[in-house]
């Protein structure tokens, strides 16, 4: 009995440490960080638009026509929030299994709405719960901030409320960013085998859009080093000279020059349509 009641003890001292309390200073954590580009006060460094700057730098880069929106938004400073979000997410994570409504609660004692920074903190929980859910057909979907319904294999959400339970669960189908960007980079080089070889550097075979395989020679893009005046002194930018690629020129792919060739700053300079013979010597 003693050693039940310990390891009784034992578990509730666990439970106590994984539930842990909000933090007061929540809010001061998240937003302790100052928003990006707050000390770039010239207008320049702040990214403002300077018509006879970019001119310089880039002269076919210079839109012919552009709007008075357009215009504001490219002209304004780029000064952005930079928040700290990683302790609200280990906080929500921590509350996995508890109900969600004792769980809002203990945020709304510590975020209050009628401050405008808490009520920003407090608009955060919406970027990792789903708290709009609903069960149909033995599934669980999940009601975003615009009004589209997912199912919760489909939503971006780490943790979403159950809806049969009231709980705070975990979404198992969960993806980060980074792992969904691994996905897609690695079906596209998977895809990327079936249509192209590398036979050197600069040497690579294509299937391309004719259903023929051709064979490419690539060369680095041309750049050019333009150099303009800034309050500090000259500064200098790589910008790319015109080229044109002879793959794409001749209208036989649709993809774009990076993903064509596997990587950027290269582009076509010559093509050979190859042999059946060629075809069937080409690496696998």
């Amino acid at each position: 009995m003693v050693f039940g009641n310990l390891r009784t003890d034992f578990s509730s001292i666990i439970r106590f440490v994984k539930i842990a309390a909000m933090r007061e200073d929540m809010f001061e954590v998240i937003i302790e960080r100052p928003r990006w580009g707050s000390r770039m006060g010239h207008r320049r460094r702040a990214r403002r638009m300077d018509p006879k700057v970019d001119v310089r730098r880039d002269p076919d880069g210079m839109p012919l026509q552009i709007g008075v929106g357009r215009w504001t938004r490219m002209g304004r400073g780029q000064k952005v929030l930079n928040e700290n979000l990683a302790p609200l997410r280990r906080y929500l994570e921590r509350q996995v299994n508890r109900p969600w409504d004792k769980v809002w609660s203990e945020i709304s004692e510590n975020l209050s709405a009628s401050s405008t920074v808490q009520q920003h903190v407090r608009d955060h929980v919406g970027d990792f719960v789903a708290f709009r859910t609903y069960a149909r057909e033995g599934k669980v979907f999940v009601s975003g901030r615009f009004g589209e319904d997912k199912s919760l294999s489909d939503s971006p959400y780490r943790l979403y409320v159950d809806p049969r339970t009231g709980l705070l669960r975990k979404n198992k189908y969960y993806e980060s960013w980074e792992k969904k960007r691994r996905t897609v980079r690695a079906a596209a080089e998977k895809h990327r085998a079936t249509r192209m070889r590398e036979i050197s550097p600069t040497v690579q075979a294509h299937r391309l859009d004719d259903n023929c395989w051709w064979e490419v020679h690539l060369a680095p893009i041309p750049t050019r080093i333009v150099t303009y005046p800034s309050p500090g002194g000259s500064r200098q930018y790589r910008v790319r000279d015109k080229f044109s690629d002879v793959v794409v020129s001749a209208k036989l792919t649709r993809l774009p020059i990076a993903e064509l060739y596997g990587r950027e700053e290269v582009y076509a300079v010559n093509k050979r349509q190859l042999s059946r013979r060629e075809v069937a010597d080409l690496p696998r």
